[in-house]
């Protein structure tokens, strides 16, 4: 069924293609340069209005029964029956009636009855002035019967502005497409008829409608490509998905075929255009006879290539977008952009590298518009040159699952869970805290490699899940794809990111810093008496102040924060206090003054992630788990300052806690680190 929709689709777009690349060809090429036609041109003109009326009409019945049996096609994936049995009248109203597709399908099959009136009407003598309106009104409706094809495709299920956006974009491609392909058979006609001509005259006429269509093709191309990044974006998302994705290689193959068409056309711009008109303007056939062939060679090359890049966006009508699937990268090397970030003069050779990149694309612009092969060829090579220079000293070696990303939120279960994972599996080797200092690193021929450090927080997490999974060539490291499930291998990584981002932060003190900020671990929690609520879910609302405290020595601290719950509201400040210890939750908060909407039920998971947080650059080894720890994190969801155990007796840290929640709420917004990079 996937092979027959697949070519049902393809001849349906290739029909209504030419119904409006006909109509565009008339109006916007033809008819322009036969206006003032007399003799031989003026019958060449009515033998080309015959022509286009038999392909568009036959082009019209092609394009109904084709979209009859597209639409049957889709009735039969919707309802999950067979092809033969939708078409009853049951089946079918539900279809039409009841669904978006259904719907659109209505008008298109209204269009184009309309178009089948109006269509043999508009063809009159290319010398008869009543031509305009109805041929017009032709053109129209072969434009609206196009462009409702965008509601077919992917675009229609997007939402709000996207969605706009996208079935704009669309519906700009559809129409800028159909005037290149759909209007070159037309051409090739043109060409094909004067190559036979016997007489100089209809000369002039075919060059100028050469280049006319040379020039409209030109922003046609324009059109194609801006469209085309807008629909890149949203089907495809990034480089990755584009490689890597069976919609992005059929996207690669349709962008080959369009170079192929592109390179195609510009030799006949640049060379043969030129040719022809200066044979033109001599009025001597045989020296026409050789730009005109090739010119018609070159179209009809690129109507085939037309053709195939058709069939093949057909395909990626019926294939799920690669930016809703995970990416299997093909290559054994890919780029490392971090690389740039920490090296200068890679920065500076980037910056020459793009300079270089727009030299020599202005270079071979320039040719193209002075018709000089030579500089184009040059510009090209150029572009080349600017481009693989940089990219080999930007790469690094790369796995299938590089581009991989995890599907287990950065959030307290899974890190407990892979603490745990850790300690059964790596701790032996890579020691407790992930330093490669485990009980058997001495006795291994490569030490194991120190986990917590920037390099791990820079290593993409499918790079990290491939080697979990199959190991390192060269070290010790086994792989464990056969002894824990994908979620479990995840939740190590998770568990490895928040060691790495612990250790990132032993410098980060009790003042919020600009810059300075650690991702931190999304957790629920329940407020006695209280629906279920998340870390993520304060974003953008709340600055949150995680409290993990003792009895009875927080007692004093929690008491503080009571007293001062009014301004801390006014600051949008959310407390949550979490006890350390089961035993340690408060029972009657009445008594105390303690304000009951802060304290949260115990979280053994969320005591265990946070306190992964305690290490300090003054410390050699990990501190002990203090009694009382306290988190301020931003609106983003980043851990920004930290502070452990109690004031000196007598002092107030109030005034200071103020100061560091009005520095984060003069803080513009920024996206969270745990989104940023690999991460």
């Amino acid at each position: 069924m996937s092979e027959f929709g697949i070519a049902v689709r393809a001849v349906h777009y290739a029909a209504v293609m030419l119904l409006f690349g006909g109509s565009a060809f008339l109006l916007g090429v033809a008819r322009p340069v036969y206006r003032d036609a007399t003799g031989a041109a003026l019958q060449e003109a009515n033998e080309l209005n015959r022509w286009l009326l038999r392909v568009q009409s036959w082009s019209l019945a092609v394009a109904l029964v084709s979209g009859l049996l597209w639409f049957g096609v889709e009735a039969s994936t919707m309802s999950g029956l067979g092809l033969d049995a939708v078409l009853d009248r049951q089946t079918l109203g539900t279809v039409l009636n009841e669904t978006s597709f259904g719907g659109v399908w209505m008008v298109r099959f209204g269009v184009a009855i309309m178009l089948s009136a109006v269509l043999p009407l508009g063809r009159h003598t290319a010398d008869d002035p009543s031509w305009l309106s109805l041929e017009a009104w032709s053109g129209m409706l072969a434009c609206l019967l196009l462009a409702t094809l965008a509601w077919a495709g992917h675009a229609a299920a997007d939402q709000g502005t996207d969605r706009t956006i996208h079935l704009t974009a669309d519906i700009v491609h559809l129409v800028a497409a159909s005037f290149w392909l759909g209007a070159l058979p037309a051409l090739v006609f043109v060409l094909a008829r004067a190559g036979h001509a016997t007489t100089s005259a209809v000369l002039p006429i075919a060059a100028r409608m050469t280049q006319r269509f040379s020039m409209l093709g030109l922003v046609s191309i324009g059109c194609l490509v801006l469209t085309g990044v807008v629909n890149g974006w949203y089907l495809v998302g990034s480089l990755p998905k584009l490689f890597g994705t069976q919609y992005g290689q059929l996207l690669l193959l349709k962008l080959a075929l369009f170079v192929l068409m592109l390179i195609l056309a510009t030799v006949n711009r640049v060379y043969w255009v030129p040719k022809l008109a200066h044979a033109a303007d001599a009025t001597r056939i045989e020296t026409a006879s050789v730009p005109l062939r090739w010119l018609w060679r070159n179209a009809t090359l690129e109507t085939i290539l037309g053709l195939a890049i058709v069939s093949v966006v057909s395909g990626l009508g019926m294939t799920i977008p690669g930016a809703h699937v995970p990416a299997v990268w093909p290559f054994p090397f890919t780029l490392d952009w971090a690389r740039v970030e920490g090296s200068g003069g890679l920065q500076i050779l980037m910056i020459a590298a793009a300079i270089g990149t727009l030299a020599a694309a202005g270079v071979a612009g320039l040719g193209i518009k002075t018709s000089r092969p030579r500089r184009v060829v040059a510009g090209l090579a150029g572009i080349a040159i600017t481009l693989v220079v940089p990219a080999w000293l930007l790469a690094v070696p790369a796995n299938p699952n590089t581009y991989l990303r995890s599907a287990v939120r950065y959030a307290v279960p899974s890190i407990a869970h892979g603490a745990s994972l850790f300690i059964e599996h790596c701790a032996v080797c890579h020691g407790p805290y992930g330093y490669g200092d485990g009980p058997a690193a001495a006795s291994l021929p490569v030490r194991p490699a120190n986990l917590t450090g920037e390099r791990l927080i820079r290593r993409r997490d499918g790079d990290l899940f491939w080697w979990l999974t199959n190991g390192i060539p060269g070290t010790p490291m086994p792989g464990f794809g056969d002894r824990l499930s994908e979620a479990d291998r995840w939740d190590l990584i998770n568990f490895l990111r928040a060691e790495a981002e612990a250790e990132k932060g032993k410098a980060m003190g009790d003042d919020v810093e600009p810059g300075r900020a650690l991702a931190a671990p999304d957790f629920t929690f329940q407020i006695d008496g209280g629906p279920q609520e998340s870390l993520n879910a304060q974003r953008g609302r709340f600055v949150v102040l995680l409290v993990l405290y003792t009895l009875p020595d927080s007692l004093d601290r929690l008491n503080e924060l009571s007293e001062s719950s009014a301004a801390l509201r006014r600051a949008n400040v959310r407390v949550i206090a979490v006890p350390m210890h089961a035993a340690a939750a408060i029972q009657d908060t009445h008594t105390r003054g303690i304000l009951a909407s802060t304290l949260a039920l115990y979280d053994s998971g969320l005591v265990a992630t946070y306190t992964l947080f305690r290490r300090t650059a003054s410390a050699e080894r990990i501190l002990p788990i203090p009694t009382h720890m306290e988190f301020l994190i931003d609106r983003q969801g980043d851990l920004r300052a930290r502070w452990f155990g109690f004031e000196k007796p007598g002092s107030d840290r109030r005034p200071d806690l103020r100061r560091q929640i009005d520095v984060l709420n003069g803080e513009k917004p920024r996206s969270p680190v745990s989104e940023r990079g690999v991460h």
